[in-house]
Parts: C-alpha cells; structure tokens; sequence
C-alpha cells in the first residue's frame, strides 16, 4: 500500500515542500482528453464510444430489453421513455461526505445511442474551472432527461444542484426524474447480498472485476489534492478509469435489472432469492396475479425452509386478497409449521372470525409467539408480542363464554 501510495503522488508530511515542482505532464494529455472552453473559462473533456456489443461481465450492451417494469418501479412517467433520455451519472469529488465545501473535479455521464453507449467524463485542472465545467453540464441535459444514479439521488445530484446555485447557473436538478439503482438493488438484494454495494453487485451479479488501473474511491479526493499540489496527473488517470468503470457497470446493471422485471431472462438462469424479490416489486406496484404466477413456479425450485417459508406465506397473503381464504390457509398453514409468525396470526384470525374454533385460533396464537420469540425474520417487536396477547386474552373470554 505504501508503494501505491508513493506512485499516485503521495508523500510524508515532512517530505512535502511548499515549492514542489509541477508536472511537465498535462491531463488532457495524460488521460487522453481535450480542452474545451466556453464563456466561464476552461476544462478537459474526455469522451469515449463504447459500441453496442460491448461486453460488461455477463451483460452485453445493446437495445433489446424493455423498461418498463424498472420504469414503474422508479415511478417514471411515461413509463416507456426512448434509451436516449438516460442520463447514467456519476461523480468524482474532493470530499466523501458531501458538505458544503466538497465539489466535483470529475462529472462522468453516458448515454446511449444509435452508435453504442457514448461516456462523456468532464474534469477540472483547478478548482477555478469548475464554473466552465458545469455550465457544458448542463448545456448538455434538459428536463426531460432522466438520470441515472447509484445513490445519486442523496449524494451525487445533490451536491452538484448545491455548486450550481454557489455558482450561479440556475437549473434544478432535484427536479428531474431519477432512477435510483441502488433503492432497486435493495429491493432485489438486501436478503441475498453481504451488501448492496456497486462493488459487490459488480462482483456477485454482473461478474465483472476491475483491473489493476483502478484505485479505492476512499483514496480519490486525496488522489486530487496531490494533483493540485505536484500538477502530476499520473493518479488521476486511474480515477478516471474508476469513474468509468462505475458507469459502465451502472449501465449494465440497468440493462441487467431490467431483462430481470421484465422476465426476458431464462427463469432457470434466475436465482430462486432474486425471483422471490421481483415478485415483492410486482406485489407492491399492484401486479399481484403476476406476483403469484412467480411465486407459484418457483416454489418446486426452492433448496431452504426459508425460502418455502417467504413463498407461502406470500401465497397465502395474495389468495386472501383474492377473497379466497380456503386456498389462503394451505400455504399459510405450511408458512407456519416452519416457524412463520405472521402466517401464525393470519391462521389464528381465519379460525376465530370465520370458524369460530377459538381453542384452534389460541393453539396458533401460541405457535406464533413462540416463532416470535425464536427470532425468525417475522415481526417479533413489542408491539406485534402485545396484539398477540391481546388477542389470545380475548381468545380464551370467547372460549370460556362459548356455548
């Protein structure tokens, strides 16, 4: 680490001397760019065309997948908008923690087109650049692009709508429509995934790894200030293959998610977790038959009790939608046998309201307290305790009083 640290341009605090000698090296030079200039002054430009073959880990890139499931998940309107108004989106930036002082020294965005997938990666040599920069940004977008982001909803689009209004350029990037791909990878991967980094989503689901160029982003604001001092712009190259790289894999997810909600992959290719997960975003944007059909035909795929659990109960809470309780309490009653609390009390509110067995319904109020207290992933807070007893209080009146 201490090597790397000295080939980007880092040194000992007792080593830096005030008058350090800049590079004769420059960066439109070093990363392959050119400078481009406007009215607010100048900054290096560097733009890259993928074409539309281009492989990314498993995903190749190209037109043929549909958008609108991810669309609606994102609630963007319309909710088929052409591949051209994506805006992918990432930045690079002098701080980690997004405060008022931090801005970004490297805007990267891409787009695709009938040529291929179109990088565009704006830098700044110096901090008094940043004003020319973000007026070719926003030169090159309008409001009916729609970007998209790996958290750039809180991080990215947040602080550059911040350094245009400290700048005076005023466009509303907040208002833009966004898909979020790291809220969707939650939605998708938060049971499945150690984390839902886009290093880890690179690694476990686009299986692509990066090569020895790139450099941790823990170290790129650090990586920008050694350039500001020495003018040596050796580090930055890698930053800007880290930059790439980022949008690149955030295109390919899109791509890769999107074939996902929209069932265009083999279903025997889809893992039995990530299929469970498209039937949750289905339920919840109100697509509960295409919910079920999922659900249904995975369940003989299914390698843990955990997964059986997640299935029926799921089941049973759609044929209770549907009005049908008779189909509903087979799959809860499974659910609950393998220690699902919440099919517990469904089973308990079938038996008290519908059959009037209160001994049964008290028999699976039982059931579910005890899942509860065994710390399955139902809801075993105070609260959900407290209605439970509530209800088996009321349980044992009713029974004692029944004739």
């Amino acid at each position: 680490m201490a090597e790397r640290l000295k080939s980007l341009g880092f040194k000992k605090a007792v080593s830096i001397s005030p008058s350090t000698a800049k590079s004769d090296v420059k960066l439109e030079s070093a990363v392959d760019g050119k400078i481009i200039q406007n009215s607010l002054g100048e900054f290096v430009l560097k733009e890259t065309l993928y074409p539309m073959n281009h492989q990314h880990g498993v995903v190749t890139f190209h037109y043929d997948f549909h958008t609108e499931t991810i669309n609606r998940t994102a609630k963007i309107t319309p909710e088929s908008p052409s591949l051209e108004r994506l805006l992918f989106i990432d930045t690079e930036t002098s701080g980690l923690s997004g405060g008022t002082g931090t801005f970004a020294f490297l805007v990267g965005y891409g787009r695709f087109s009938s040529e291929g997938f179109l990088l565009t990666q704006l830098m700044i040599r110096d901090p008094g650049e940043e004003p020319a920069m973000l007026l070719h940004l926003i030169n090159q977008i309008n409001d009916k692009d729609i970007f998209v982001s790996f958290n750039g909803k809180s991080f990215d689009i947040p602080l550059l709508q911040n350094r245009l209004v400290l700048n005076r350029l005023p466009v509303k990037l907040r208002e833009f429509q966004h898909i979020d791909m790291l809220h969707i990878s939650r939605k998708l991967w938060k049971y499945s995934l150690e984390s839902c980094s886009l290093k880890t989503i690179e690694s476990a689901i686009l299986k692509f790894n990066r090569n020895s160029e790139d450099v941790p982003g823990w170290m790129i604001p650090d990586i920008y200030f050694a350039f500001l001092r020495t003018g040596d712009p050796s580090g930055l190259k890698e930053v800007v293959y880290h930059n790439a790289q980022d949008i690149l894999s955030l295109a390919a997810l899109f791509i890769h998610v999107s074939k996902l909600l929209a069932g265009t992959l083999s279903p025997s290719c889809v893992p039995v977790d990530d299929l469970i997960a498209i039937s949750r975003i289905y339920w919840d944007l109100g697509s509960y038959e295409v919910s079920q059909k999922i659900l249904k035909s995975i369940l003989p795929r299914t390698k843990t009790a955990e997964q059986r659990v997640m299935i029926n109960a799921s089941l049973g809470r759609f044929f209770k939608k549907m009005g049908h309780s008779n189909e509903a309490i087979q799959y809860w009653q499974e659910a609950a046998e393998n220690g699902d609390a919440a099919a517990c009390i469904e089973l308990a509110m079938y038996y008290e309201h519908s059959i009037k067995d209160y001994s049964t319904a008290l028999h699976w109020c039982e059931k579910g307290l005890q899942a509860s207290k065994n710390g399955d992933k139902n809801p075993a807070s105070s609260r959900f305790l407290i209605s439970t007893q509530k209800r088996m209080t009321r349980l044992q009146f009713k029974r004692s009083n029944h004739v």
